[in-house]
């Protein structure tokens, strides 16, 4: 019932300051790109070259093939980027998001825990461009249509949210104390990229290993946007699935909420 409250209670923070959210989200998309020469076109071209340059690779250079279920690699693969690059950065940049709003610690009227999802909302904006233009290529060059599982990215999108805040918490109170995070986090992000399923497909994995694929949580992200556009197939088929992804997210999720109100206290003496 305590948690019960606290969440009803952080909502309701949040309503109240949705506002204030808002103008720093578009702030901080901006800023990403502003201070560059071209300026903001930058978060069109990026995400155009990065998914022109994967399906001309794997379209016509590497020539893949299609995939055990019968997909065609080169839309198999994209899809399961997108989602990977989104978590990838987020991690990333979020492990400097309170050093660069340092500015709002001080101010009691704001609620702290909300700068980490700044980040998270700024790179959500990047990955829905994204996930466009990917639906672009998917009906007109791959002639893969939509359907109806196509309304479960909600749900995915809504998984992915609330997996990154978890992890959004806790690198970024940590980062505070220990400086490093933001190199450990690029390597723990380079080798998770090898080690989920993002580039080679799960069936590879037999036995006990397949286990391990299930208990990470960027997997089930991935291979879910494979099943929304690709595979139409639903969330809810995959109980076991769900149920490994569910617990480990909300354990990262509470460890997260837990690191950064345990820290909280000392960021404005650090910063």
């Amino acid at each position: 019932m305590k948690l019960f409250n606290k969440a009803i209670d952080l909502l309701n923070q949040f309503k109240k300051q949705r506002y204030v959210l808002l103008t720093l989200i578009v702030r901080d998309f901006n800023s990403r790109y502003l201070s560059s020469f071209i300026g903001l076109p930058w978060a069109f071209i990026q995400p155009v070259v990065y998914v022109f340059v994967i399906w001309f690779a794997f379209t016509f250079g590497l020539r893949a093939g299609n995939t055990t279920s019968g997909a065609p690699f080169a839309p198999w693969l994209l899809v399961g980027m997108i989602p990977w690059l989104f978590i990838s950065q987020t991690m990333i940049v979020s492990c400097m998001a309170l050093p660069e709003y340092a500015y709002l610690i001080k101010k009691t009227s704001f609620n702290v825990s909300f700068i980490p999802i700044i980040k998270i909302f700024s790179g959500m904006i990047v990955h829905v461009i994204m996930i466009f233009l990917v639906i672009l290529l998917l009906i007109f060059n791959f002639q893969i249509y939509p359907t109806v599982y196509w309304i479960q990215i909600i749900y995915y999108l809504f998984a992915t949210f609330i997996l990154l805040t978890g992890i959004s918490l806790f690198v970024a109170s940590v980062n505070v104390f220990v400086h490093d995070m933001a190199h450990i986090i690029n390597i723990i992000t380079t080798m998770l990229f090898w080690a989920t399923p993002i580039i080679w497909p799960f069936t590879k994995l037999h036995g006990n290993y397949r286990y391990i694929a299930l208990l990470n949580p960027f997997f089930y992200i991935t291979e879910g946007y494979r099943y929304t556009f690709i595979e139409k197939v639903w969330f809810f088929e995959f109980a076991e699935m769900n149920l490994y992804f569910w617990t480990v997210t909300l354990i990262i999720f509470i460890s997260g909420v837990y690191t950064f109100k345990k820290l909280r206290p000392d960021f404005g003496d650090v910063l």
